[in-house]
Order: C-alpha cells, then structure tokens, then sequence
C-alpha cells in the first residue's frame, strides 16, 4: 500500500524517537556541515607531497616587504605582476621552478561590439547550465565584462615589446533565440611559454622575480594575511611581507596524488603532464583557514590529436571496440578511466575526408582542419598517424592481435551496413565503414592537462574563509582559483576559454590590489 505524506512523516518522527530513546544523537545536518568544512583527515598526506609547512617558521635568513607579493609565474601570475606593477604597486614574484611556466594556445575574449546585451547575459545562463548550475555566475559576468580589456591589454603588452608569434583567432559565436555572444582569442601556436616568459623577461627590471624559491607558508597576523614565506634553492627561509595582498597564482595540483585521490580521484588512473603542479597555493590557504571549493573538481583530461573531435570507429588497446563514438572528446576519459591502459586508437580509411566533412564538421576548428589529405600525409611521415594496406597489417603496427581487430572491424562494418549501431547507439550517420584501403590508425593517450578547480573566491579575487568570508590580504586567481566551472569536465563549447579566464582574473586582481 502506498505511504500517504502524513503516514511518512509520522513514520519518520517514530524513527527519530527511537533512535533518541536508544541514546543515540540524532543526526544534526548543521553540525556535520561545519565538520565536513575543516580541514580534510588525509591533510597531512597531502602537505606531504607539496613544498608546503604547516610548523610555524620564526627563523629567516632575508625579510623583504613589497605592496604585492605574486606566488607563481605562469599565465595568470606574470599578467597579475605586471598590471600590479603598472598600477603603482611594488611586486615581488615568487616562483617555485627556474623560470616561468605556462601552456595552452588560446586565449579567448567576449568582443562586446560583435554581442548583444541579452546574448552576454544569455551566454553567461547557458554556462550556469552547462556547469551543471555548480559555478558562480558572478565570476561569469566578470568575464564577460572585462576579458576584452584583458585580452586587449595582453595585446598590447606584447605588441609594445615586439612579440609577433600570435595571430587573431575567432572562438566561437555563440548564437541564441534572443541575441547573441561572440568571442575571438590570441592563438599562440608556441603555446603560453613564450608569450609569458617574453613579458617576464622586459620586466624583470621592474619586478623582483624569485625563482626556484616556493612557497611554503602564509604570514597571518591579527586575522589577516600580511605575507609569505618562501625558501630558497640554499634552503633558507625568506620573509616576504605584502602591504596590500598576497595573489595566490600557483595553478593546479596534478602532481599531488593525496589531493586527487580526494578532490578528483577521477584522475587517478592517468599520468600528468605537467610537473612540480603539487597544489601549494590551495594547502597554504587552507592551513591558514581558506575554503576549497567542495565537491568533484573540473578536469581535463584530454589525449590530442587530428580530428580528435569525429566519431571514428574507436578500440582499445586490444583492438575491441568500446564505446559510442560521439562522445564529446573532453568527457570521453570518463570511459578510459576505467581502463587498465587508458588510451584509445581511433581507424579510418580512405574515405574518411568525404563523410567527416559530409556529416557536418566544422572545417575552420583546427582539430578538423589538420585533418586535409596533405596533413594527414606528414602525420603519417612523423609516425604521428599509422598506416596499411590491410587491417591485419595495420594491427600489427599497433601491436594489437590482427585476428581480434580484424574481427572487431567486420562487425563494425557489418552494422554499418544495417544502417544502425545496435552495440552502442551511435546516431547512424556516423556509421561509416572502414572498408576501402589504405587504412589509418591514430593513438589517443590520455593525460591530465589541468585540474581548473580551487580555493572559494569571491568575484574581487578575494579567498574566503570557512564562514564565506573574504580572507583579508589574501587573493586568488586562475587554475589555484575555483567557482568558474563546476562540472566533472571541462567544456570544450568555447574554445580559449581556460587561458582567457587566466589572463582576465591575474590582469584584475593585480590591478584591483595595487589600488588599495
């Protein structure tokens, strides 16, 4: 018999009573809340794997005082720097490796000229959406509002110093039923390194750059932080006070196996590939009383490549098929986690350039352009793209078992035929066999590009503690940052998006301290 709402909540309340009659506690939500938000029982596993010290350090070989003190030089500290410095501030850098450290390629801008007003807030919406509704729009509407004057400025930081290896590139249009947002990007195809450490190198007589001296401990005095403490490469501990902010800048901790097994375990089953990333910025402020986003942190976990984004007839390293094919490239390592060798090859025959393109394909997304007949012939002269005759043939140089791939292509083939994808469900355009030599196999490994989560922000940049109060002289910023995405993966629907949100928070919250 069904349980009417009255007969359920006089049920619950019998519950209750018994379990207080048994002199048990009843359970007190608030309670468990204010528990679960101190600091993690596995934190000392976590310091362990970082540069960080929990012991109070009294002791200092050199004490130095700034207004602003940066930790780490990358994408979204050497910009925070810099308009800290051109706004009147003196700036210290401190940096854990030997030079400034930065990747990605693209760094995107909302062009508010070529957008409506109700397509930014409309963009800003569907993010809310997209993310799973787990991010802050209020960091979303900052970026939508001052990226371009980020953006711009980079720009022209560059152009001032004589740095030309950019080119403009659109991102996306982002049409909807009301308006529209349109975003363009810098596209740096030598990656942030360059750009980053061109701008550290003109500056360098203007800003103190500290290198190889991490971080290991925040100055707290009186309720506020007033500096950081790092440790040169002799060892010794050096006093770095910061007038007016310390900007937190040291991306993220793919490195730190304690805090993926418990912020992203996702993760776990893939290699990283970036190093010394040991969340140093996160623990400090955690030890001194900051709050890192709860919950499942964004990820990506990519494994590039040409036309990674297509619905080409995938296997496992055993040559077995596996999944649907159009899965987003940016959330198909949810089904290679599980994996014991988490990659997959991705096989197409000679007439793949026809149907990619007859399904729908974007040929001006890079990932799709690099896949023209002339590209695909200097992959497969770099060995980057493998190549056969025959599918027996070509397994071999995949070093999988021809009988077993060969049998995984017939079938494929044979549902193609059908017309339908009675294994997995992919829609039936995609079933296109792989019948007509030559044949071409492309390795997909999946690494850890960056884990885009981090410590609780409000929209200054400001740290906030576990009150979700802002943390007085303590700031934020990029990868170290969390709030802007919130879903397991990050979304590849616009493209720069990461390095543009980077560039946009280091650019303002430098600027917005130095004003203080």
């Amino acid at each position: 018999m069904e349980m009417n709402r009255r007969s359920f909540l006089k049920a619950g309340a019998a519950a209750a009573l018994g379990l207080a009659l048994s002199g048990k506690a009843l359970p007190n939500t608030r309670a468990y809340a204010e528990e679960s938000a101190s600091l993690p029982e596995d934190f000392a596993s976590m310091i362990a794997e970082s540069s960080v010290v929990t012991e109070p350090i009294t002791d200092f070989a050199e004490e130095h005082e700034y207004d602003v003190v940066v930790v780490g030089a990358g994408t979204t500290g050497v910009p925070a720097a810099i308009s800290a410095y051109q706004s009147g501030a003196s700036v210290a850098v401190l940096q854990k490796q030997a030079m400034i450290i930065a990747q990605g390629h693209l760094c995107a801008k909302v062009v508010k000229e070529k957008s409506t007003e109700i397509g930014m807030r409309q963009y800003i919406h569907f993010n809310h959406k997209l993310y799973d509704y787990r991010n802050d729009p209020k960091l979303w509407e900052r970026y939508v509002d001052r990226s371009e004057e980020a953006v711009d400025w980079l720009k022209a930081e560059l152009d001032q110093i004589g740095f030309d290896a950019y080119m403009e590139s659109d991102s996306k249009d982002h049409v909807y039923e009301d308006g529209n947002c349109y975003l363009e990007g810098l596209l740096f195809p030598g990656q942030m390194l360059a750009p980053m450490q061109a701008l550290g190198a003109a500056y360098e007589d203007k800003i103190d750059f500290y290198y190889e001296t991490p971080a290991v401990q925040l100055v707290k005095e009186d309720g506020r932080i007033v500096g950081v403490i790092g440790k040169n490469k002799d060892g010794e501990y050096v006093k770095f006070t910061a007038k007016k902010g310390v900007i937190l800048a040291t991306g993220d901790y793919q490195n730190n196996i304690a805090m993926r097994r418990r912020y992203n375990p996702d993760t776990l089953n893939f290699t990283t590939k970036q190093s010394m990333k040991t969340g140093d910025g996160h623990l400090m402020a955690m030890a001194a009383g900051g709050q890192i986003c709860p919950g499942v942190h964004s990820k990506m976990v990519h494994g590039a490549s040409m036309l990674r984004e297509e619905p080409l007839l995938a296997v496992n390293g055993d040559g077995v098929r596996f999944m649907e094919e159009d899965i987003e490239y940016c959330r198909r390592n949810t089904i290679l986690k599980e994996m014991k060798d988490p990659f997959m090859w991705s096989l197409f025959d000679t007439n793949y350039y026809d149907y990619v393109f007859g399904w729908g394909s974007d040929p001006t997304v890079p990932t799709v352009a690099n896949g023209t007949p002339e590209k695909l012939a200097a992959f497969v002269e770099s060995g980057a793209v493998l190549t056969a005759d025959s599918i027996e043939e070509l397994a071999e140089k995949m070093e999988v078992d021809p009988a077993q791939l060969k049998a995984t292509v017939d079938h494929y083939n044979e549902l193609c035929a059908e017309g339908f994808d009675y294994d997995f469900g992919k829609p039936s355009k995609y079933m296109k066999p792989v019948d007509t030599a030559p044949f071409y196999a492309v390795k997909r490994v999946y690494q850890v590009s960056a884990i885009v989560d981090g410590l609780k922000i409000n929209v200054d940049g400001q740290v906030l503690d576990m009150d979700n109060q802002p943390m007085e002289g303590l700031y934020a910023a990029g990868n170290c940052s969390g709030g802007f995405y919130g879903d397991v993966d990050y979304s590849l629907d616009t493209m720069g998006l990461s390095i543009g949100r980077c560039v946009t928070f280091g650019y303002l919250v430098g600027k917005d301290v130095a004003a203080l």
